[in-house]
């Protein structure tokens, strides 16, 4: 008998497991096929064509498209586990910070069209002419989130603040990390002399995979002495021939980066069954709640981020300008089923500030008034993390961060608009 009390205890345990997966299930789908489902409900035109064949078709109809380039994918794994650039000229290793100038450069989907924009003189997102117009007002450095991943133009953070600082320069790149960031303050800033640089950081930058790697890179390192460069902007006709090349080897390969149909996400009827009954949910929400009590990120990315940081803040001194850090919160703040990763959270944030603060320098911690907001999640592409990624912000969720870094240096007297 006391077998069969164990093996009916048993049976109970895992049927209330299940029922509780279920409950899961029901509650709340995956918000990336939420939001795609949402749209095709309500009509609204959904972009089903992958990057590439995007590009070929704006190529068809003439123009010069490219696909946008992550300036640190140009960085490869060598055997003695530093990374260096795939791209040298004449033997000596060349690291492009930005895409190809003056080119159609189609972005990314997240909300159901893509981004397309046209590439500024030095391959950045911005209008053509803000470089010969002078001293900058406002230049801002970051990662996808600065560059405006996955809106149309006219609704980036740079954009919005471009209609009170009309000399603002979007300096942002997808897949950025801090020293990736430096190197471009560093090659770009002198020829700006920007009166305010923003600094946006968001919360994966101290992660492994973005400064945990660009610290590997010996050029990338080299920023943080004086006077190193590599005279980037006197280059731009060798940098578009050398990204056209390595560009265009990609073009021709499958792209899993478009936009994934409903077919496409949607598993098997086996594939289903089998999470369902491995618990997936249950498991993930368990991890979620776990995570919510994320550690202290690594003392020696810290102290790195704070040498960055200094190096920055010497460079901006050097033309009489100044700098100012903007913290940007990502989804997992508000999605309370999604997984925190290790190097967010509260500590993180706290460490980042305090750098800043070493520094004397303006923090703008954007995530109290994304937390005051009455719909947290309506600020980004869909709302949590899905089983295929993190979202970025949406148009309105960008049009807020604005604002608060608007107001941010009005009420500190730094930039009178």
């Amino acid at each position: 008998m006391k077998w069969f009390a164990l093996l009916f205890g048993s049976f109970m345990a895992a049927t209330a497991l299940w029922g509780v997966e279920l409950c899961l299930r029901v509650t709340r789908a995956d918000p990336l096929i939420a939001a795609m489902s949402q749209a095709q409900a309500e009509g609204r035109p959904f972009d089903p064509r992958t990057r590439i064949q995007v590009i070929s078709d704006l190529r068809a109809q003439g123009r010069a498209a490219v696909p946008r380039l992550v300036p640190a994918a140009l960085l490869q794994e060598r055997p003695d586990s530093t990374y260096r650039s795939v791209i040298e000229s004449d033997g000596v290793e060349l690291l492009p910070l930005a895409g190809i100038s003056g080119s159609t450069t189609v972005l990314c989907n997240e909300s159901g069209q893509y981004a397309i924009y046209e590439s500024d003189e030095h391959g950045f997102r911005n209008p053509s002419g803000l470089w010969s117009s002078g001293p900058a007002d406002l230049v801002l450095l970051g990662d996808s989130f600065t560059m405006g991943e996955c809106v149309q133009t006219g609704e980036t953070v740079g954009d919005r603040l471009r209609v009170h600082w009309p000399k603002t320069v979007n300096l942002g790149f997808s897949g950025n990390s801090p020293l990736l960031e430096l190197a471009t303050l560093s090659e770009y800033g002198p020829a700006l002399k920007p009166r305010i640089t923003i600094w946006m950081y968001f919360e994966n930058d101290l992660a492994w995979f973005d400064l945990g790697k660009s610290a590997k890179s010996p050029l990338l390192m080299r920023y943080l002495t004086p006077d190193f460069s590599q005279l980037l902007i006197e280059r731009q006709t060798e940098i578009d021939s050398r990204l056209a090349a390595v560009l265009e080897s990609s073009v021709g390969q499958p792209d899993d980066d478009g936009p994934i149909t409903w077919r496409e996400l949607r598993p098997s009827l086996v594939a289903e069954v089998w999470a369902f009954l491995q618990l997936r949910e249950v498991r993930h929400a368990v991890f979620a709640l776990r995570s919510r009590w994320t550690g202290s990120p690594d003392l020696e990315t810290v102290l790195l981020f704070g040498s960055i940081l200094r190096r920055a803040r010497t460079l901006t001194e050097s033309w009489g300008g100044e700098l100012v850090v903007v913290s940007l919160p990502g989804v997992w703040n508000f999605d309370v089923r999604s997984a925190v990763p290790s190097f967010a959270g509260s500590k993180s944030r706290k460490s980042v500030r305090k750098a800043a603060d070493a520094q004397s320098l303006l923090f703008i911690d954007v995530l109290p008034a994304f937390e005051d907001h009455p719909d947290p999640l309506s600020l980004y592409a869909y709302r949590g993390a899905s089983a295929w990624g993190q979202p970025h912000m949406n148009a309105e969720g960008y049009a807020l961060v604005a604002d608060i870094v608007g107001e941010a240096l009005e009420g500190s007297s730094l930039l009178p608009r």
